[in-house]
């Protein structure tokens, strides 16, 4: 059997981005993607005939420009669908709000709610601004340590925002600035995408910075579909990679770490083949890797506790829909229906209703009126559904991965439609409107991409589970305990959605220990 240089453990963008630069550097690069396509989570496909989804992820904004560029991306076919407004959110009662591209456009929307709430916009912007500037320094490096990371949060006003934005909720840092429940709750949606805490819960700001610190568009948190979908991505990814000289494997899945001597020499496929490598970097989630793909006798007592410890329960349900046509919101009529359907949507009242939501997913029950993330990407890319149907994406909060009474597959239907009854309070045409579906709830999630507890980001994406304390404290190398195998994957720093520098700063890492001649 072949030796290479380096061995990757999943074909998701991450590992596909570590794949690249490993290869960009002179090295044999074997990848092993357990599914008959790469992509992972980040993938398009064509599960009802005719309407292509992106299966997990749908929207881009968070890769790096440097991991852009240097993987040249759009070259290899990435175009990228921007989207105004960017986000439209409406409510029960008639009012709806809208978030645009021009800040004064956004801020002339907030004065029909409140004119102190549009004056404060600009301060609220300049915070997270100030703390995104921040995170730039340490994407594409080692993780920091969280001091080292506090410690530059010196200049007048920062203590406040290292205060809301980096340890508090994001219904405090919302109800800072604003006074309208309205903005309230459109600003404080971003704060709870993928995560099983509530606006009212400590972390959440920083889910929303998280979310807004992508620069992948160009502009600081502007986010846009890929046409295609967003397999689009990953396949450019495939092609620069075989490229490269990269081998792409896929149905191979990975049954075990090869360990010897404390050290990583391979992997062992489900089918008994063994695949050897001087390193051994794992796109999988941190509990998947070491908890099932290494033997635990290998590892400290302390570090198994630890990954046992890891936040990592989704409260996710995704639905795909293949329409005959788009939502007709009953708050647009009569109005420019497009800015229905050209960027995000949220759904999910007040702060206070998102928080009952999630309190009772925390309780066994999914949520009655559930906050809800939607696209409708073929509003804008007519590519990915037959001529004048449409696609749309729902992704629904907060669900639980075990229920308190029934199971997912006796009740996957009825949750599912019930979220579309909530969804169809808002956009009565929806229900007669849909002609296929696909519902992934958080088992079917974990079992589809391989992702434990059905997480998205491979672990909550919180404060006490980023930086050096991700995924488990003490963190300071993208290599764990056992030489040679390194964390490529969104459960190390910085973390999750379609971004790559999780695969960047572990390949880096990577290279310069083989240079070194540490795997001779």
């Amino acid at each position: 059997m072949k030796s290479y240089d380096a061995v990757i453990i999943g074909g998701g963008h991450n590992g596909l981005t570590a794949a690249c630069y490993l290869a960009k550097a002179g090295y044999d690069v074997c990848v092993l993607e357990r599914y008959h396509e790469v992509g992972g989570a980040a993938i398009s496909e064509e599960t009802v005939p005719g309407y292509i989804f992106s299966t997990g992820s749908y929207v881009f904004s968070l890769a790096p420009q440097k991991v852009i560029n240097d993987l040249d991306l759009i070259e290899h076919g990435v175009e990228l669908l921007y989207r105004d407004p960017r986000f439209f959110m409406p409510f029960l009662d008639g009012e709806h709000l809208l978030y645009w591209e021009d800040q004064e456009r956004t801020r002339a929307e907030m004065r029909r709610f409140s004119a102190s709430d549009a004056a404060a916009m600009p301060h609220y912007n300049a915070w997270i601004a100030r703390a995104c500037q921040i995170m730039d320094k340490y994407i594409l490096r080692r993780p920091p340590t969280f001091a080292e990371f506090a410690a530059e949060f010196n200049q007048p006003e920062d203590q406040r925002i290292f205060q809301r934005v980096i340890l508090g909720s994001v219904a405090d840092l919302v109800e800072y600035f604003f006074e309208s429940p309205y903005i309230q709750a459109n600003l404080a949606g971003g704060g709870l995408i993928g995560t099983f805490r509530g606006p009212r819960e400590a972390g959440t700001a920083y889910v929303k910075l998280y979310h807004s610190m992508g620069m992948g568009t160009g502009q600081r948190g502007r986010w846009a579909y890929v046409r295609g979908a967003m397999g689009s991505v990953t396949q450019a990814m495939k092609r620069v990679a075989q490229i490269e000289g990269v081998t792409v494997r896929t149905n191979a899945e990975v049954q075990q770490v090869l360990v010897r001597d404390g050290r990583a020499t391979g992997v062992a496929l489900a089918d008994g083949e063994e695949v050897y490598g001087k390193v051994v970097l794992a796109n999988t989630d941190p509990k998947r890797t070491y908890l099932k793909l290494v033997d635990r006798n290998e590892l400290p007592a302390e570090f198994v506790r630890d990954i046992e410890a890891i936040q990592i329960e989704s409260p996710v349900l995704k639905i795909n829909l293949a329409m005959e046509e788009l939502p007709k919101y009953t708050v647009l009529e009569g109005s420019d229906a497009s800015v229905g359907y050209t960027g995000g949507m949220y759904i999910g009242g007040f702060i206070d209703d998102m928080q009952r939501a999630c309190d009772e997913a925390r309780a066994g029950k999914p949520s009655n009126y559930p906050f809800m993330n939607i696209h409708s990407q073929s509003g804008v890319d007519p590519t990915v559904a037959p001529p004048g149907k449409h696609t749309l994406s729902i992704f629904a909060q907060y669900y639980p991965y075990e229920l308190a009474e029934g199971t997912w597959d006796t009740r996957r239907d009825e949750i599912a439609q019930h979220t579309l009854k909530r969804f169809a309070e808002y956009a009565p045409n929806v229900l007669d409107a849909v002609v296929g579906m696909q519902v992934l709830a958080p088992p079917d999630i974990e079992a589809r991409f391989g992702l434990t507890g059905g997480h998205i980001f491979q672990g909550e994406l919180v404060p006490e589970q980023a930086f050096d304390l991700r995924p488990v404290p003490g963190s300071s190398s993208y290599e764990g305990p056992i030489r040679g195998l390194y964390l490529c994957g969104s459960g190390a720093w910085p973390g999750g959605c379609v971004m790559g520098a999780p695969g960047h700063n572990a390949a880096h890492e990577a290279i310069e220990n083989l240079r070194a001649g540490r795997y001779a």
